[in-house]
């Protein structure tokens, strides 16, 4: 009981320290705001059953602090609330924000919380020309832990939450555990380049950004300072879009999607270059021929990131591929896996894509960031599949520029404007505008 008081009492003393020292920013930056910033400090660290003001627990302390550090607690964002064990054995942090979002949209309203291009309405109603919404459902939780074991070094384990499941429900986003470079679990793909893109207040982000979560094993090594390589297993999962559901559909897949990467680091880790591949297997069923058939995907793609002075930060990402609908931003969950092939009935394709964006950063002054990006994707036609259905995706854009103060280290806010245009196969096209806000509260 006494353990368990002592434990409640440090807890609290850490929530005081933190409303009056403010929080740190935590995230991954292709969630916008929540980039980890290389200079961050830890917060306050409590040794459970040990007196706080013991040298003990000072060494202790700062014992805890090393082996956070060590495992890449700088770049999965520090907690507010790090707790440690008597002998040092295991750290446990507990982290988030609540994060406000308001949006006015004019000339089309894209009816997401995210401003995706894709949704752009091509035939409007008078319903579609303005609209005013809030919404809190991007506020998240993480906890993680690092346990020292003997045969295996640090093992992490992380878990992360936001409340953007169906009706504002809790969601999870990641969970996995890793150690000597191996990583077990759901979390962002290895085909993303985290720091290839400027922050948006905008939760999703660039239309031709490579990112989503997936179940994976991941392997990564850093060779030296400046070179490290990653390969992975993931979750396979394919969209098709099938002009007459009699003839194909696809099948649960059965081999596993492997991405996999290559990156030069320089500028002390502020600048990168890296080049990515993915191959993928999509198996669907041929009901005219009854077979079950296969279609090879495939992806390249170039990014990075490159500090041109102690302010002003460049980014980009070029990729190319064909039936890589599911991993960019703006397809995802669309049918650009997989097509049918009108020269074959009963037959599926995969069409070529491409997507890319540039941005920087500014740091024009000590609290407030300028940012701005712009990114386009664009599909390709392959055996007149156009001309069986004109009212295909052909090409979108997405633009986006905010200003960002940093009043403290636990609050921020925001405002941001957006632009997006949606072109069809037909050469119909439907623009779209947004202006938000941004009001938010690191713990």
């Amino acid at each position: 009981m006494k353990l368990f008081y002592v434990g409640l009492l440090s807890v609290a003393s850490a929530f005081s320290w933190s409303v009056s020292q403010g929080a740190e920013t935590m995230g991954n930056p292709a969630d916008t705001l929540l980039q980890a910033a290389p200079n961050r400090r830890h917060n306050t660290i409590w040794i459970i059953g040990a007196d706080p003001q013991s040298d003990t627990a000072r060494v202790l302390k700062e014992r805890a602090r090393s082996l956070y550090a060590s495992t890449g607690g700088e770049t999965a964002g520090v907690p507010t609330f790090l707790i440690s064990d008597r002998a040092n054995r295991a750290v446990f942090g507990i982290g988030g924000f609540v994060s406000l979002r308001t949006r006015y949209d004019w000339d089309n309203v894209i009816d997401n919380r995210d401003f995706i291009p894709y949704d752009i309405p091509m035939s409007p109603t008078p319903s579609d020309r303005q609209q005013f919404r809030m919404d809190v459902s991007a506020t998240r939780l993480f906890f993680r832990t690092i346990v020292q074991s003997r045969p295996l070094g640090p093992i992490e384990t992380y878990i992360e939450t936001d409340f953007r499941g169906g009706n504002n429900v809790l969601r999870l986003r990641q969970a996995y555990v890793s150690f000597k470079g191996l990583t077990f679990g759901q979390t962002i793909t290895t085909l993303a380049d985290q720091e290839s893109i400027p922050r948006t207040i905008d939760v999703q982000g660039p239309n031709a950004y490579t990112y989503r979560r997936n179940l994976m094993i991941r392997y990564h090594r850093q060779f030296s300072p400046h070179w490290e390589a990653a390969i992975a297993v993931e979750m396979p999962d394919a969209s098709a879009t099938v002009l007459s559901a009699e003839t194909a559909y696809t099948l649960p897949q059965r081999v596993p999607d492997i991405p996999l990467y290559v990156q030069y680091n320089w500028n002390d880790g502020r600048s990168h270059l890296r080049a990515s591949g993915l191959l993928r297997t999509m198996h669907y069923y041929d009901d005219i021929a009854r077979q079950t058939l296969t279609e090879l995907g495939w992806a390249a793609m170039l990014s990075g990131r490159i500090a041109v002075g102690p302010r002003i930060d460049l980014f980009g990402q070029i990729v190319y591929g064909r039936g890589i609908g599911n991993y960019l931003q703006d397809l995802d969950g669309n049918g650009y896996d997989l097509v049918s092939d009108p020269d074959r009935p009963g037959r599926l394709q995969t069409l070529p894509m491409m997507g890319w964006l540039a941005g920087f950063q500014y740091a024009f002054a000590p609290k407030w960031q300028l940012n701005a990006v712009y990114s386009q994707v664009s599909v390709w036609d392959r055996n007149d599949y156009f001309a069986q259905a004109p009212d295909t995706y052909r090409l979108s854009q997405y633009v986006a520029g905010n200003l960002i103060y940093q009043i403290s280290p636990a609050f921020q806010v925001g405002a941001e404007y957006l632009y997006g245009m949606r072109k069809n196969a037909d050469h119909s096209i439907g623009f779209a505008h947004r202006a938000q806000l941004l009001i938010q509260f690191n713990f």
